[in-house]
């Protein structure tokens, strides 16, 4: 068995809106969702806590290892290996390759492996995520995973706001945070998947929630869990993620 910092059960956390707290920008340091920093040699371990029974589903260890050259353009070598209980050694991993500056993050690549001798290379045309984060700045753009004659995709819309400021207390204590919430329609204009990210003043992100929309294939599953009216649309909380600095101070 591998170990990790995570318990079986997802701790309670509380999110509390805080418009009387000064905080209204903050620059991300790591790669959001993947909750790794953006440097040679930083790694992370986070979990997956899937609702509504809230028990440990998946835990990634993730790392940056390297920097590689695309097209004469320098990227962060970000390796992911994915594993559920019980942990052990074989299962999937990924390798991404990400176009950072002091401004923004771009993902370009995608490499993934089923731990069963299987796998796929993906080329990844994605809008650049500003990592200056600024209360009610919004955004549009798109994410195409293309392989060969394959796409995932195409057609749709994808959506961003930064909310807050939020205090969000976990198993390290309370942290003023602000909010990214991306959500994206399907090419048919139906809803597909919503998130919300918290992201504290140190700029590491610290919790991470995953809703699916009517367009998902899970929706009707989720009915009674959680619920976040946006955009005229009712999404139902299908999972969450912690990192390991967001259990202890």
């Amino acid at each position: 068995m591998i170990e990790h910092p995570f318990p079986e059960v997802e701790p309670d956390i509380t999110i509390t809106p805080r418009p009387d707290a000064a905080l209204t920008e903050i620059l991300r340091v790591d790669l959001g969702s993947g909750f790794v920093p953006l440097h040679v040699g930083a790694e992370t371990v986070w979990s997956f806590y899937d609702w509504p029974e809230r028990q440990l589903t998946g835990v990634n260890w993730t790392r940056v290892v390297g920097i590689l050259k695309v097209g004469g353009v320098e990227c962060l070598e970000i390796i992911d290996r994915y594993r559920e209980p019980p942990i052990e050694e074989a299962g999937e991993w990924t390798r991404g390759l990400w176009r950072v500056s002091d401004e923004s993050l771009q993902y370009l690549q995608r490499e993934y492996h089923d731990g069963k001798g299987g796998g796929m290379i993906e080329e990844v045309d994605a809008t650049p995520e500003d990592l200056q984060l600024r209360v009610g700045d919004t955004w549009i753009g798109h994410e195409i995973y293309r392989c060969g004659s394959e796409a995932r995709g195409e057609g749709e819309v994808h959506h961003g706001v930064v909310e807050g400021p939020f205090e969000v207390a976990l198993g390290a204590g309370e942290m003023l945070c602000l909010r990214e919430t991306w959500w994206s329609f399907a090419a048919d204009g139906r809803g597909s998947t919503m998130a919300e990210l918290y992201v504290a003043e140190t700029g590491r992100s610290v919790y991470f929630r995953r809703f699916n929309g009517p367009a998902w294939r899970n929706y009707e599953q989720l009915a009674g869990n959680p619920e976040r009216e946006h955009d005229s649309l009712i999404w139902r909380l299908w999972y969450e993620c912690l990192p390991d600095i967001a259990l202890v101070s």
